[in-house]
């Protein structure tokens, strides 16, 4: 991987169909172009992200390197439960936009939900394929179909913003619903950047952890451009209450800037996002998966490569759990709770990031390929700051942006849980198989059989 794909993947696992919704989320607590101003603000945290995780990636540039850093800063098991827990965020993001991309489908081509689920399945097919072929391919797919998407929302975006008459409004009244509405928003800004740090787990793959570190500071700025001017248009050209419930404010802003060509365009766009997000995060959480096999942590099976040096079973099965869990999201209708959980665990992983880097940079002295400045003040400030909006994103309503709801907690800790069972009652086991079969695989050493000027010594002292 060169720095164009590792930027398109980064970039493409972030920049979903989901951040469309995203932005009409971040609408509910900073009206009209003040959403512009907490994107801005969330991507300047970001850049923050990207060079805690640019160090701590030059540190272990290994598609293990999120569980081995958690591990040396909070101990191994504690690294587990967290960086399980963690992964679940690309099944939830590809279950969400599945449901997303259906019901936009669905209300273009007024399909029923059973024909829009096909669709995803197809999509889910295509992106498998492309993945089991080898990371070349799954990189051209990744790089084509991301650019394409982040220039065809940029463009209609332009374009809508031409019909625009006035000034924006409220271009800076960011707490003006108050200060708990604009931590809010800068939370849910942070969500349009979501999943865009997994990048570092294709490390093993990239040409030099210099490509990563790219990658890390590009892709926030690609997200931070096109995601503004979407923010800008939308705000301008079509009404909260219409946005307001519905699951596909990009066709809306589509229709009012070109008609049914825009409606159509962003349709095609809209499932286009399918492809980058199901082919990066099948790229990205596979290798993991991958590392955490061939560490014990995981059934072996999962570290066995094909012919293409892909780990089959670990893409197979990410593919066969997002199918399922896309079908769940498509009964229930329940992808606004997937937003706020994705959103406050990234919070929350940010907030554990940044207490790694504090501790490692006293317990580790080593050369960093990169080192932030004023990393230890910076630390401290990033565990404060993403502990906050983790609370903030745990706690909210995902339905109503002036009430309090315990549902995105409740279903992290659950998933938590999950985790640490796992970690408790069958990591043991794995380990203790791996080690027996280590020390089984391991050659013996045969005494070595006497000489006869040995067999004759031995006859002299005997007698």
């Amino acid at each position: 991987m060169g720095s164009a794909t590792a930027t398109a993947t980064s970039a493409g696992l972030a920049f979903a169909a989901i951040d469309y919704l995203g932005v009409v989320s971040i609408l509910a607590y900073a009206p009209g172009a003040t959403a512009a101003f907490a994107i801005l603000i969330g991507g300047l945290v970001v850049i923050l992200v990207s060079a805690i995780f640019s160090e701590l990636n030059g540190l272990y540039p290994t598609a293990a390197g999120i569980r081995l850093y958690l591990g040396r800063a909070i101990g191994n098991r504690t690294a587990l439960s967290v960086t399980f827990t963690y992964m679940t965020t690309v099944v939830l993001v590809i279950a969400a936009d599945a449901f997303l991309i259906g019901a936009a489908v669905r209300h273009v081509l007024n399909e029923p939900a059973v024909l829009a689920y096909v669709w995803i399945a197809v999509l889910l097919g295509i992106a498998l394929a492309a993945n089991l072929r080898g990371v070349r391919l799954a990189g051209w797919v990744q790089t084509v179909v991301t650019y394409t998407v982040l220039a065809g929302t940029s463009v209609l975006s332009v374009v809508a913003l031409f019909h625009v008459g006035g000034a924006f409004k409220r271009p800076l009244d960011l707490f003006g619903g108050g200060t708990f509405s604009g931590i809010q928003a800068v939370a849910f800004a942070l969500f349009l950047y979501a999943a865009f740090e997994w990048v570092t787990t294709t490390a093993e793959e990239a040409r030099s952890p210099k490509v990563i570190t790219r990658a890390l500071f590009i892709a926030p700025a690609l997200i931070w451009i096109v995601a503004s001017v979407f923010a800008l248009a939308l705000s301008h050209l079509v009404s909260y209450s219409t946005l307001h419930g519905s699951a596909y404010p990009q066709l809306l802003l589509g229709r009012a800037a070109l008609g049914t060509v825009g409606e159509l365009w962003m349709l095609a766009l809209t499932v286009m996002t399918a492809l980058n997000t199901f082919n990066g995060g099948f790229l990205v959480a596979s290798r993991f998966i991958y590392a955490a096999a061939r560490e014990g942590n995981l059934p072996r099976q999962f570290a066995r490569l094909n012919m293409n040096a892909v780990p089959w079973l670990a893409v197979t099965t990410l593919a066969g759990v997002s199918a399922a869990t896309a079908a769940v999201v498509f009964a229930t209708g329940e992808w606004l709770l997937l937003v706020s959980v994705g959103a406050a665990i990234e919070c929350a992983i940010y907030a554990v990031g940044s207490l790694c880097l504090l501790i490692l940079r006293s317990r580790v002295d080593r050369k960093r390929p990169f080192k932030m400045i004023a990393g230890r003040p910076l630390a401290i400030f990033g565990v404060v700051l993403f502990s906050l909006l983790f609370v903030a994103t745990a706690f909210a309503d995902p339905k109503n942006s002036t009430h309090f709801s315990v549902a995105p907690f409740t279903v992290i800790a659950i998933l938590g849980s999950i985790s640490t069972a796992y970690v408790l009652l069958v990591v043991p086991k794995l380990q203790r198989a791996a080690a027996a079969r280590n020390a089984a695989a391991r050659p013996r050493r045969r005494p070595s059989r006497p000489s006869a000027e040995d067999s004759d010594s031995n006859q002299v002292l005997g007698e």
